[in-house]
C-alpha cells in the first residue's frame, strides 16, 4: 500500500486520498461515488483499467502509478482543454526525468513510446454535468510490456535504469495540478500557445485513427477548445475532434 504520509506534502486544495490495494477501476470508483473536489483515488492495481474509446490499460500490481482525481464543478467546455492542461503538468512534473511530449489528445510520451494516459470521464444529471474525474495511468517501475504492446510502451524505469518512488510522483503531479488549477479554470494559462512547447507533432506528418479509419496530415496545433489543427495531404486545414493520433511516425 502506499505511503499515505507522503501525501501531506499536498496543497489545500486536496479534497482527501483514498489509498486502495485492488480496484476494478480508479476512474469507475471515483465516478460512482460521492467525493469531495480534489479527492485523489489511487490503487496498487487495477483489475478492469482503461484507456481511450474502451481500451485495456495493462495494470500491474505494485509497479505503476493509477489515480483518479474527482473535478467537481468543471464547465463542460473545459473538459478536452483539462486533458491538455493535466498533460502539460505530467510533463513538467517529468521533465528532470526525461524529455516528455504529448500525443493529441491525452498520451504522455517518451523516446517515441508511451509513458502515460489520461482519461477523462463524466456522469450527467438531467442534461448537466454531475462530476467529472481525471485518471491517469503512468508506467514507472514496470520493466517488461506485453509482446502486443512491447513497440509502443515506456516506463520511468526503462527510461533511466532506476527505481522511482511512486509516492513522490503523485505528490509531485498534484502539488503542480492544484499550483495552476485556478489560472487554467479562469482562462490565465495559455493552452494554445503552450503546444508548441509540449506536442511531438507540431508542423509533422500525423495519422489520425478513427473508427478503424486512418487519415494522413500534418499538425497545425490545437484550437481554444482543445481540438487538433491539421492540414490534409491538399494543403486545406480541418478539425479534429475525435480520434487519436497513431503511432506510424514516433521516433
Amino acid at each position: 500500500m502506499f505511503d499515505i504520509s507522503l501525501y501531506e506534502s499536498f496543497r489545500g486544495k486536496s479534497g482527501g486520498i483514498i489509498s486502495l490495494d485492488s480496484v476494478n477501476s480508479t476512474n469507475i470508483y471515483a465516478v460512482s461515488g460521492s467525493f469531495p473536489a480534489f479527492t485523489v483515488i489511487t490503487a496498487e492495481e487495477q483489475t478492469e483499467g482503461r484507456g481511450r474509446s474502451g481500451r485495456k490499460w495493462h495494470s500491474l500490481k505494485g509497479l505503476n502509478l493509477y489515480f483518479s482525481i474527482v473535478l467537481n464543478g468543471i464547465e463542460p467546455q473545459k473538459l478536452l482543454p483539462m486533458n491538455i492542461f493535466a498533460g502539460y503538468v505530467m510533463a513538467d512534473t517529468l521533465r528532470d526525468v526525461a524529455e516528455i511530449k504529448i500525443k493529441w489528445p491525452n498520451d504522455i510520451i517518451a523516446g517515441g513510446k508511451k509513458l502515460a494516459g489520461i482519461l477523462m470521464e463524466t456522469s450527467f444529471s438531467g442534461g448537466t454535468l454531475e462530476k467529472a474525474v481525471l485518471g491517469i495511468g503512468l508506467n514507472v517501475n514496470i520493466d517488461e510490456f506485453p509482446e502486443d504492446i512491447a513497440h509502443m510502451a515506456t516506463s520511468l524505469k526503462l527510461l533511466t535504469g532506476r527505481n522511482f518512488f511512486r509516492e513522490e510522483l503523485l505528490a509531485s503531479f498534484m502539488n503542480n495540478l492544484e499550483s495552476g488549477y485556478d489560472d487554467f479554470i479562469t482562462n490565465r494559462i495559455d493552452l494554445v500557445k503552450l503546444w508548441s512547447d509540449y506536442s511531438a507533432f507540431l508542423d509533422k506528418k500525423i495519422s489520425i485513427h478513427k473508427d478503424g479509419v486512418k487519415t494522413q496530415y500534418t499538425e497545425r496545433g490545437i484550437d481554444d477548445f482543445g481540438c487538433l489543427k491539421v492540414e490534409n495531404d491538399q494543403g486545406r486545414p480541418e478539425t479534429i475532434v475525435t480520434g487519436d493520433i497513431g503511432y506510424d511516425f514516433c521516433r
